[in-house]
């Protein structure tokens, strides 16, 4: 096994020999929306941060369901703590995540006031301007959010000073995808387009570099920036997209009466489509999330999802890709191997797995992510598949979740250590490479990654498919390179 020093930080191999990069700049930065101080602390030393900076105005009253706008300058303020979380769904709190591991949640107070973003950047940066990875969070539309605990990105940048993360909060359920007819347009996809075009027009007053940001998403994460990728071609900004367990579907829905039964909910009842998006701009949005949960059957899955409005996101997505309406950018697709795991019948006192059960959907954490990744490559577009194979118990803390959806992400970002204990020296190694390949990724999308062991991962060919696999403890290694019939034995057949 290739032994990484688990407590000095190190920098490829690449940025080893590079000159050190300039003293950094103050604290207070200068942006579109305003100036703003953040801070340093202790548990990482060499990371400035900032937390809750607008991006947009507040989408309060006639701004609710609607496209954001621009934040203006609002002065000087500081930036040293996070600001609510937009509205999640309020259904019972029954899932695993809440009744066993909520450090993967987002569980911050929620406002509809809630669009506000926060940038990591390295104190003593490898680069001049280093690249910008920026984090659009999972939760089935229905949760998410800029701040998770195993979300926080402070060790990760400050392990390798190679890069910023940005998080930032986005509208969600009936508040970000309405489905109205008179607001038919999907205002969380447009909310993480402003957000991508905030930080073209400031990151570089971070240290970042405004040509080289990607996108990374997780779960619906990852159909957001598909989506994003559909509905920007020509200019799309970033210059890569990172998904991981979950995709969009093919076909979308034109339309929803989801929004309808809602208003019949709360007194919006007998109006045209303009007079009852009216009568539910002044509706107080805890009476919206509690509509929302009297007209959905299903509390564990979100009835506020994209529609296809022709403008964030379309009908029919295969079709924009044979007719070349994507952004023609390299893919990473990847997705864990027991990914549903988490989302079975669970008792925290039991002490045996749960009996599997169908879970209408649960194919497509896996399946969207080969078919996406078969598409793209088809139609000539560059892409890399991986799989992950962990089974870390302090992240897992049940035999029998294994690699479930979303285990990866405390070991990208660094967090794994710090819930259940610390973590075994092959975790670290496995965290470790898995961060090197992402940041390589960033700082240049068009060359294949690479970890600081020189290892390359292969682009994703349709005549011979092959795969990275990361935290397969029976291997030995933390990454290496497999057939693409190691992830296919864990997706089964996928209807294409």
């Amino acid at each position: 096994m290739r032994i990484h020093h688990l407590f000095l930080s190190f920098l490829f191999s690449s940025f080893s020999v590079a000159a050190p990069g300039p003293k950094p700049p103050n604290l207070t930065v200068k942006t579109t929306s305003g100036k703003y101080t953040g801070f340093i602390n202790s548990t990482a030393p060499d990371v400035r941060q900032w937390l809750g900076i607008p991006y947009a105005q507040p989408p309060l009253g006639s701004l609710r369901f609607m496209p954001p706008k621009k934040a203006p300058n609002y002065g000087v303020a500081d930036a040293k703590a996070y600001k609510p979380i937009c509205y999640q769904n309020s259904g019972p709190k029954t899932s695993l995540y809440w009744k066993l591991l909520p450090e993967y949640l987002n569980r911050d107070s929620e406002s509809e006031d809630c669009l506000y973003l926060n940038i990591w950047a390295p104190k003593n940066p490898v680069e001049k301007k280093v690249p910008v990875i920026i984090w659009v969070s999972g939760g089935g539309y229905k949760e998410g959010g800029g701040h998770a605990l195993y979300q926080v990105p402070d060790q990760w940048i400050q392990r390798m000073q190679t890069h910023i993360v940005v998080t930032f909060n986005f509208r969600l359920h009936i508040f970000g995808f309405p489905g109205s007819p008179a607001a038919s347009i999907n205002a969380g996809l447009l909310d993480l387009r402003l957000a991508v075009e905030w930080l073209k027009d400031n990151i570089k007053n971070f240290g970042g570099d405004p040509n080289r940001m990607i996108l990374y998403g997780q779960s619906s994460g990852n159909d957001m920036i598909l989506r994003y990728s559909y509905a920007h071609p020509k200019n799309p900004i970033v210059k890569g997209f990172i998904g991981t367990s979950g995709g969009t579907p093919v076909i979308n829905p034109t339309s929803s009466p989801n929004f309808h039964n809602a208003a019949q909910v709360v007194g919006c009842a007998n109006l045209t489509a303009t007079e009852e998006l009216i009568c539910m701009q002044n509706v107080d949005p805890s009476l919206l999330q509690n509509a929302v949960d009297v007209i959905n059957p299903d509390p564990n899955r979100g009835l506020f999802r994209p529609i296809a409005d022709n403008i964030t996101t379309f009908t029919n997505l295969t079709e924009r890709l044979e007719k070349g309406l994507v952004a023609k950018l390299p893919y990473i697709g990847g997705f864990m191997y027991n990914e549903g795991a988490v989302f079975l019948p669970f008792d925290p006192d039991a002490t045996t797995a749960p009996t599997p059960v169908p879970v209408p959907g649960l194919e497509g954490l896996w399946c969207a992510i080969k078919q996406e990744v078969d598409k793209r490559v088809a139609h000539g577009l560059p892409a890399y598949r991986y799989i992950y194979s962990g089974n870390f118990s302090n992240v897992t803390p049940r035999y029998w979740l294994g690699g479930m959806h979303s285990s990866d992400i405390p070991l990208i970002f660094g967090t794994h250590n710090q819930v259940r204990g610390n973590s075994t020296q092959f975790q670290f190694e496995t965290s470790f490479e898995m961060q090197e390949f992402w940041v390589s990724f960033a700082q240049n999308p068009d060359k294949p990654p690479r970890n600081s062991f020189n290892q390359i991962w292969p682009k994703y060919s349709l005549s011979n498919p092959r795969v990275m696999e990361f935290g397969n403890l029976t291997i030995g290694n933390p990454s290496h390179v497999a057939p693409v019939s190691v992830a296919d034995w864990w997706s089964g057949p996928c209807l294409s």
